[in-house]
C-alpha cells in the first residue's frame, strides 16, 4: 500500500470513529464536532512542522490524524486518553502494511502526545515531537481563545473583562512553561501567542477608556 493511500484509509477510520460517537451520543455532538476540526488543524499543522524538521511525513500525518482516537470515539477523554488511544490504533495500523518499526513510532507518538510517556519503550522520536508542536499549536489557538470568552459574551462588561485578564495570565504562563519541543514548533507557538495577546490586550485597552473623558 502507497503512502498516499494509507493516509486516505486512516482518516477514513477516524472519521467513521468520529461518526459513530455522533450516532450514538448525539448529546456530545458539539465536543464530537470540536475534536474532529481539531484532528484536521494537528494533521496541517504536523505536516508544516514536520517539513521544516526534516520528519518523516507521513509518519507525522498518521500520528496526528489518530492523536485523538478515543476523543473522536466517545472511548477516553482523560489525561490517558493518549495511550488508550495507541492500543486502540496498533491492530488498524498493521494492517495498513506499516513496518513494525513505523507502527511503533506512531503508536509511541500518540501515546506519548499529552505528557511525553508511553506505557512501553520506545526512543524519543522527531516525529513524536513534531505531533506534540502541532497539538499544542492548535489547542492554544486563537480559535481556543475565543471559545474561552464566549461564554462571558453576555456577561456584564465587567466580568467579560476580567475573563480577558485570567486568559492573559494563562497565556503568559503557558508561553514560559515552553511546552514545544521542536525549534519549529516553538517559533510558531510564539506567534500563535502573540497574536492572541496583542487582541487581548486592545480589549483591556477599550476597556481603560471606557470612562468619560477629563476636560
Amino acid at each position: 500500500m502507497n503512502p498516499k493511500d494509507r493516509i486516505e484509509n486512516i482518516a477514513i477510520y477516524a472519521k467513521d470513529k468520529n461518526n459513530l460517537a455522533l450516532d450514538e451520543y448525539p448529546q456530545e455532538a458539539r465536543e464530537l464536532n470540536y475534536r474532529w476540526l481539531h484532528t484536521l488543524r494537528v494533521a496541517q499543522y504536523g505536516k508544516r512542522l514536520a517539513k521544516l524538521e526534516g520528519a518523516n511525513i507521513e509518519i507525522v500525518l498518521a500520528g496526528c490524524l489518530l492523536h485523538d482516537i478515543t476523543k473522536l470515539s466517545n472511548v477516553s477523554k482523560d489525561f490517558n486518553h493518549g495511550r488508550a488511544g495507541a492500543k486502540m490504533i496498533r491492530p488498524f495500523l498493521k494492517k495498513l502494511e506499516y513496518s513494525q518499526e513505523d507502527v511503533e513510532n506512531i503508536c509511541y507518538s500518540v501515546a506519548s502526545h499529552v505528557d511525553g510517556f508511553a506505557d512501553f519503550e520506545h526512543p524519543r522520536t522527531l516525529e513524536a515531537e513534531v505531533l506534540n508542536d502541532a497539538d499544542k499549536l492548535d489547542r492554544f489557538s486563537s480559535y481556543r481563545t475565543v471559545l474561552s470568552l464566549s461564554e462571558f459574551a453576555n456577561k456584564e462588561y465587567e466580568e467579560f473583562i476580567s475573563a480577558v485578564e485570567n486568559r492573559v495570565k494563562y497565556l503568559e504562563r503557558t508561553e514560559k512553561e515552553a511546552l514545544t519541543q521542536t525549534q519549529s514548533g516553538k517559533k510558531a507557538f510564539g506567534k500563535q501567542i502573540a497574536v492572541q495577546m496583542a487582541y487581548l490586550e486592545r480589549l483591556l485597552a477599550d476597556y481603560e477608556i471606557t470612562a468619560l473623558p477629563n476636560l
